[in-house]
Order: structure tokens, then C-alpha cells, then sequence
């Protein structure tokens, strides 16, 4: 039997992977492969994004119900299997956005999912959540360092169809694996009155507006990049995967490093940290005028990036213990509206004004995250360490 550790790496690695084989190249796929107007990219951005984040909050409200997360990272699996499939099969818009709306809800549910069993399996066992985060969201970019490559020179070389089937079958791979290897993490018994879960907390929502804007950042450059390269660039469409592989290259060795980081200087001066290094990528890419130049960036935004979402997901189950499953979902939902509302936004300013215009926007949004974690640090963070203390002092 493999020890849970190692099988939660894989399946958190590999459900990445087959999600690293899609997202990358939707863009590319609805305007170079179905000939899709950019506008329209916002359009199904909004519909399916929309759909996941009813679904997951309710699906890993169950989790904390006491209903197994190994069964609903089966069904999530399921859908990631018969969503590109289905995305493989389809020929115009409107079929993708079926597939979208119907199927992708379920198998982007996967994400949160796995974290909440990530957390819980941390809890039950005594390791540093902090720590277990960081180590398996490097798995997440050790499989984005070939996953976007992969994507693309598969795209490039042999058509968006055969892609969406190699990504099918990379999530048969985890769905065995889940099936013969993973085991559901056992938790304490909860007492009647604990029985009744309590909502997020408010402070909750505030951080997750924080990760709202900065992944908003992130996606606005994501989505646009791939269309900048073959399109103003005029490059082959395997070089986008070239930019996504080096910035999770150096996303891994920071997530690995950040917990030791946050634990001497705290979680949220690295977050803060992270986000000076975001925007002076941003800058640093608007006026990038080689391709050499832009290749160098990635490193900056890897830092960026590894930083942020090493730690992320750990802050906001940090403020909310008694509720693990909906501050995942949380978290997650809050990273895919603002996928969602960057990538709309995204394909707006593009169809009007070229594809490098956006990176302005992503420069300002990461602009206001940090504007919000100085207000959170100076209002909230100090009432929660005068809380604490007084707990202490009970």
C-alpha cells in the first residue's frame, strides 16, 4: 500500500496535469481552432466559471457534513474524463459551452476537493498544514513545467482533438489510482453542537477578495499570453508552453521554501512580497521588446506565483478551522471568479486593442490585491491577535 502522503501528491500532481493539457489552450482552441471571436472567450469564461462555483461550494459543503471525499473526487474525476471528451468531440461555440456548463462544473470541482482532503488528511495526522500545502501545490507546478509544453506541441503538432483525449486519459490514470490507493482521512467524532456548521467568517471574505484581484492579475496575462506569441509575436503556438513550463519551474523550489519563509516572517508579508514581485513582472513584460527578454520575466513571475498560491489556500483555512471544506471551496471559487472575470475582461480589451494592452490591467488588479492585504493586515490581523490572546488568558 502507498503511504497517503505520496497518493495524495500524485493525485493532486497528476488531476493537474489533466487539467494542464485544457485550460492553457481554450483560448487558442475557441479563436484559432473554432474561429471564435475573442469577445466570446469572456462569454464562455462567465458561464461555466459561474456554474463551478455553485457547484463546488456545494460539493465540499458535504465533505464537512461527513459525506466521503473520496466518492465526490471519483464523480469529479468522471467529469474531467467525459469534459474533454466532450470538448474533443465538439465542432462550433456553442458545443463547447455545452460542455462547459453541463460537465467541466463537476470536473473543476476536483481542485477544491482534493485540498479539503489535503487539509483534513494534515489535521488527522498532526503535520504542519502550511507545510503539506506548500508540498503538494509543488506538485501542481512540477506538472505545469511539461504540462503547457505538452499541451502546446501537441496542439502544434498533431490538433486540439488529440490533446483533449491525452488529458482524458491522464485523469483514467488518477481515477484508478483514487479508486485502488486513497483512503478517506479519519476525523475526530463531532459533538452535537458542533454538528451545526457555522458560515465563513467575515474576515474570510476579505481575503478571498485578496485572491480574487491577484489571480484577476494572473489569468488577464494567462489567457492573453498565448494569443500575444502567435499572434503579435508571431510565433509557433508551442512557445507559449515554453513561458507556462519556466515560471512552474521556479514555482516549485519557492513552495517548497515558503513555509520555512512564513514561518520566520509571517504568511502575509510573503504574500505581500509576492505580489511587488507580480507587478514588477508586469511591468517588466509590457515593455519587454525581445523574446529573450519575455523568457526572462517567467522567473519573476514564478516567484510570484509560487508564493501565492503556495500560501493562499492555507491563510484562509487558517481563519476558518470548524468550516476546512467551504474555505477550500472558497478559496478555489474565489481563484475561479477571478479566472474568470481576468479572462473576460481579457478577451474585451484584446478584440479592441491588441492582446500585450491587458497586461496594464493585470498591473492595476495586482495593485488593488496588495492595497487590500495593508487593510487587512491593519484591521482585521490585529483584532484576531487580541482575540487569541484573550483565549490565552481564559
Amino acid at each position: 500500500m502507498i503511504s497517503q502522503t505520496k497518493v495524495l501528491f500524485c493525485t493532486n500532481g497528476l488531476t493537474a496535469l489533466a487539467f494542464a493539457l485544457i485550460m492553457p489552450v481554450m483560448t487558442l482552441y475557441l479563436v484559432n481552432g473554432l474561429h471564435v471571436e475573442p469577445g466570446l472567450i469572456g462569454v464562455y469564461t462567465v458561464i461555466t466559471s459561474g456554474m463551478t462555483v455553485l457547484l463546488s461550494q456545494r460539493l465540499t459543503a458535504l465533505i464537512d457534513k461527513g459525506v466521503s471525499p473520496k466518492l465526490l473526487i471519483i464523480l469529479s474525476l468522471f467529469g474531467i474524463i467525459a469534459g474533454s471528451a466532450g470538448f474533443a468531440l465538439s465542432t462550433n461555440f456553442w458545443h463547447v459551452l455545452l460542455v462547459g456548463c453541463v460537465i467541466m462544473p463537476l470536473a473543476s470541482s476536483s481542485i477544491p476537493l482534493i485540498l479539503t482532503i489535503i487539509r483534513r488528511f494534515a489535521d488527522s495526522t498532526g503535520k504542519s498544514s502550511t507545510k503539506l500545502n506548500s508540498q503538494m501545490r509543488s506538485s501542481v507546478s512540477l506538472l505545469w513545467v511539461v504540462g503547457p509544453p505538452i499541451a502546446f506541441f501537441s496542439v502544434d503538432k498533431i490538433g486540439f482533438r488529440s490533446n483533449f483525449y491525452l488529458s482524458a486519459a491522464v485523469a483514467v490514470v488518477v481515477l484508478v489510482l483514487v479508486m485502488s490507493q486513497l483512503k478517506d482521512p479519519q476525523l475526530p467524532p463531532k459533538s452535537e453542537h458542533e454538528s451545526i456548521l457555522p458560515g465563513l467568517p467575515k474576515v474570510v471574505w476579505w481575503l478571498g477578495g485578496i485572491m480574487l484581484l491577484a489571480n484577476m492579475a494572473n489569468s488577464i496575462y494567462v489567457s492573453s499570453m498565448p494569443l500575444f506569441v502567435t499572434k503579435e509575436m508571431g510565433l509557433s503556438s508551442a512557445y507559449p508552453g515554453v513561458f507556462f513550463g519556466l515560471t512552474a519551474a521556479v514555482e516549485i523550489p519557492v513552495m517548497l521554501m515558503v513555509a520555512g519563509w512564513a514561518t520566520k516572517f509571517g504568511k502575509l508579508t510573503m504574500i505581500r512580497i509576492g505580489f511587488l514581485f507580480g507587478m514588477a513582472f508586469y511591468i517588466g513584460m509590457f515593455f519587454a521588446d525581445t523574446l529573450w527578454a519575455s523568457i526572462a520575466l517567467q522567473l519573476v513571475n514564478g516567484v510570484f506565483f509560487g508564493i501565492f498560491a503556495g500560501l493562499g489556500v492555507t491563510v484562509m483555512q487558517d481563519y476558518a478551522p470548524e468550516t476546512i471544506g467551504k474555505a477550500s471551496a472558497f478559496y478555489t471559487n474565489s481563484m475561479l471568479v477571478g479566472t474568470m472575470l481576468g479572462t473576460s475582461v481579457m478577451g474585451i480589451i484584446a478584440q479592441y486593442f491588441g492582446f500585450k494592452a491587458p497586461l496594464i490591467l493585470s498591473l492595476v488588479m495586482l495593485f488593488c490585491a496588495a492595497i487590500g492585504l495593508w487593510w487587512f493586515e491593519h484591521h482585521f490581523e490585529p483584532r484576531r491577535s487580541q482575540w487569541r490572546q484573550d483565549q490565552a488568558n481564559l
